[in-house]
């Protein structure tokens, strides 16, 4: 197995060397414990393989951490990626992608894995994607954990044929069921508003009998929280999931524009992030609880607690396996995404600017 994953890191990092962005998934031959016909898919140790030839081949701008363990012990990894990342980050303002926190959406940790290949690939290379790069990693630090429920993952695809898993791996206590919907368990909250949301451990958006009891969920939060003060400091994050192509922003746990917890000025300011991403990949902007009402949000829980400017991109789904949707779908929808994203980086120095808000919130920005 080490041989294995070592001669597919080498097979990645040379695929880049020959690409300006991205590289394609592992196909069958290398892929390991895909599906009979899904081996382009990403699997958990083909996420760490990248992510280490990604620093190899960039280790002045690229390092690799790891958030916490899954349930089942997995390391959850990232990448920061950010000029001079093993110096100090000053001021700068840090942005955060994570993916696949529903295990079956397969074509969120796609989207991240190929965006941290965009910025390591294309950092001090000329032409507009080199500059635009290059400028985002010379004033930001980018955070990206592709795959925050790496045991849901690996078991969706221990098959011969996808799972259609979402929740995590944990046994749910005096009961045979397995796995908690890890974005029904935030503290922010939980278990107060029904919608898309359900107490019974048999189902799949099940939310816990408790908020954060997923070591996941511990994880990402106290990475949030870490990362949410001090000099430089966390202003955006965006949560990569499938398959409603929309992007939204919260609240998800109430139908009101602007409820007692959300400022004005911060809900023009989500709005207008939300209508600066889709006016660049094409898809429909609105409030979390426009898609359905749910409790325990990742995205609320990172506003309602710190104050983030945190939205979700939902990506299409497959035309024929809504969950799994073919290599050339996936590079149309990373295709849809990257100058979205970027610009969504662009905007981490000052978000409210955005919404015409820089000169109150940003020293004149």
């Amino acid at each position: 197995m080490a041989r294995r994953r070592a001669v597919h890191a080498l097979a990645l990092l040379l695929g880049m060397m020959l690409l300006t962005f991205g590289s394609a998934p592992a196909d069958a031959a290398t892929g390991n414990h895909e599906p009979t016909g899904f081996a382009y898919f990403h699997t958990y140790a083909e996420n760490e393989a990248l992510i280490d030839s990604l620093v190899a081949a960039h280790p002045n701008i690229a390092k690799k951490f790891s958030i916490g363990k899954s349930y089942e012990g997995r390391e959850i990894w990232g990448i920061e990626l950010t000029n001079n990342v093993n110096g100090s980050l000053g001021s700068k303002p840090e942005v955060f992608i994570n993916g696949l926190i529903h295990a079956r959406e397969r074509a969120a940790n796609e989207l991240a894995l190929y965006m941290m290949q965009v910025l390591a690939n294309n950092f001090g290379r000329s032409g507009k994607l080199g500059k635009n790069v290059t400028k985002i990693l010379n004033t930001t630090v980018v955070w990206i954990v592709p795959m925050v429920n790496p045991d849901g993952a690996e078991y969706d695809f221990s098959g011969t044929t996808p799972k259609l898993w979402r929740k995590n791996r944990q046994p749910i206590p005096n009961s045979k069921q397995i796995g908690i919907d890890l974005n029904r368990q935030f503290g922010y909250t939980w278990n107060c508003c029904g919608g898309k949301t359900s107490k019974k451990p048999s189902s799949e958006y099940y939310e816990g009998w408790a908020p954060e009891v997923a070591p996941e969920v511990q994880d990402y939060e106290k990475f949030v929280r870490d990362h949410s003060s001090g000099e430089s400091k966390i202003t955006e994050i965006l949560s990569l999931h499938s398959a409603a192509k929309e992007v939204l922003w919260p609240y998800s746990y109430t139908r009101v524009d602007v409820p007692h917890d959300m400022t004005q000025d911060d809900h023009a300011t989500f709005v207008a992030l939300g209508k600066g991403i889709v006016q660049r990949n094409g898809y429909r902007a609105m409030q979390g609880s426009s898609l359905y009402v749910v409790s325990g949000d990742m995205d609320d829980w990172a506003y309602g607690t710190l104050g983030i400017f945190a939205e979700t991109i939902e990506l299409p789904k497959g035309s024929q396996n809504r969950y799994y949707p073919t290599q050339a779908e996936i590079n149309t929808f990373n295709a849809q995404n990257r100058g979205a994203v970027l610009w969504w980086m662009g905007q981490a120095g000052c978000p409210y600017a955005v919404a015409g808000l820089g000169s109150k919130y940003c020293g004149g920005s």
